[in-house]
């Protein structure tokens, strides 16, 4: 019998049913390996346990996140995050390590024995002696896995990458267990009570003025007569702004829901009308974006408007999805545009989502193919 490999997830996040890549990666690995997640909570609290999907967990208070700044200091926390994770991995034939935050596994660990999973684009390790520092660390590692094609290409342009053969990507598609899940919470019911048979409009993400929260919210109280759903911490600059703009109508058509179960989002997405899917394109990490929300909608049948950023214009603009707006979100003219067309055209992209939407789903093989 063929011993089953242990594999140890490294990684810090908000909180583990957050994070659906996570727990999609796990899970298909789960099936061919003893899987254990190590991780840092955002609120550096200590505890184990199991995951909702079956992972057991340990995770670590790291004093130098009490005694620090927050999001400075990252070298000296990488470090401190390592040393206490470091004794529990002597069993792990695989250390696949989340982000940059958990760049020092791929770096001090034997080689070939790290997988260094990149959900963003690492951009402190674009120049000078931490290019080299990456360099090594490709050198060092197993794979190396990116959200998309537009990424690794970026960072080859950048003379980081060094070993193309290295670096894959994985599309981050919902699975079947997300897609076919029929959870609801307490805030779901309250909301449905609020929307009644109204049609809506599905938001979530909208943490940062970077992914446009004021106009994404604007341009659908202007056009249309939807109600509006936002899922998910909302930057609060913007949401002081619109409180002041459009006073009781915001409170009568958008329900903020907050943080959710990522098993609990299909109930509010999957009755949609449409979504938007926003990002600045200033940055190369927002530039080249692919949020796992874009394919939550289009495999739920969803019709969105994304802003140019590459990824997401190809994903739509090839299938007849949606609209991709001239720019990427910040002109709120062009967004009313599209929100516009969106209402004419609402019917031919449903008719195009429900033949290719198929092609858009998360496949384990994916992930197993690499170990």
């Amino acid at each position: 019998m063929v011993k089953r490999k242990n594999i140890a997830f490294v990684l810090r996040t908000i909180g583990l049913e957050y994070d659906d890549r996570v727990r999609k990666e796990a899970t298909a690995l789960s099936k061919i390996a003893k899987v254990t997640i190590y991780v840092n909570f955002a609120d550096n609290r200590k505890e184990s346990g199991i995951t909702n999907y079956g992972i057991p967990y340990k995770s670590f208070t790291l004093k130098t996140r009490e005694k620090l700044p927050s999001s400075k200091y990252l070298f000296i926390k990488a470090i401190d995050f390592f040393l206490q994770v470091r004794p529990y991995l002597n069993n792990s034939d695989i250390v696949w390590s989340h982000e940059e935050y958990a760049f020092m596994f791929p770096l001090l660990l034997n080689k070939n024995k790290s997988v260094w999973d990149l959900h963003e684009i690492p951009f402190r390790f674009e120049k000078g002696l931490m290019k080299k520092v990456f360099q090594f660390i490709e050198y060092n590692s197993l794979f190396l896995i990116h959200a998309n094609k537009f990424r690794i290409e970026y960072l080859k342009k950048q003379g980081v990458i060094s070993n193309l053969d290295k670096h894959f990507h994985i599309h981050n598609y919902p699975d079947g267990k997300f897609l076919n899940s029929d959870k609801v919470s307490a805030k779901f019911m309250e909301f449905k009570k609020w929307v009644g048979s109204d049609k809506y409009v599905y938001l979530q993400g909208l943490t940062v003025k970077e992914r446009f929260p004021t106009n994404s919210i604007k341009s659908i109280l202007d056009i249309t007569d939807y109600k509006i759903v936002v899922i998910g911490p909302f930057d609060k600059t913007s949401k002081d702004k619109l409180s002041e703009e459009f006073s009781i109508e915001l409170d009568t058509r958008v329900f903020f829901v907050g943080l959710e179960d990522q098993v609990v989002i299909p109930s509010y997405l999957k009755n949609a009308e449409f979504t938007v899917v926003l990002y600045d394109s200033k940055k190369p990490n927002n530039l080249y974006c692919e949020p796992n929300r874009l394919y939550q909608a289009i495999s739920l049948n969803v019709p969105v408007i994304v802003g140019n950023n590459p990824p997401m214009k190809e994903v739509v603009m090839e299938n007849n999805f949606g609209i991709v707006i001239e720019d990427d979100g910040n002109d709120l003219l062009k967004l009313n545009e599209a929100v516009s067309k969106m209402l004419d055209n609402k019917y031919f992209f449903d008719k195009n989502l429900k033949s290719k939407s198929k092609y858009f789903r998360w496949d384990d093989k994916h992930v197993l193919k690499i170990i």
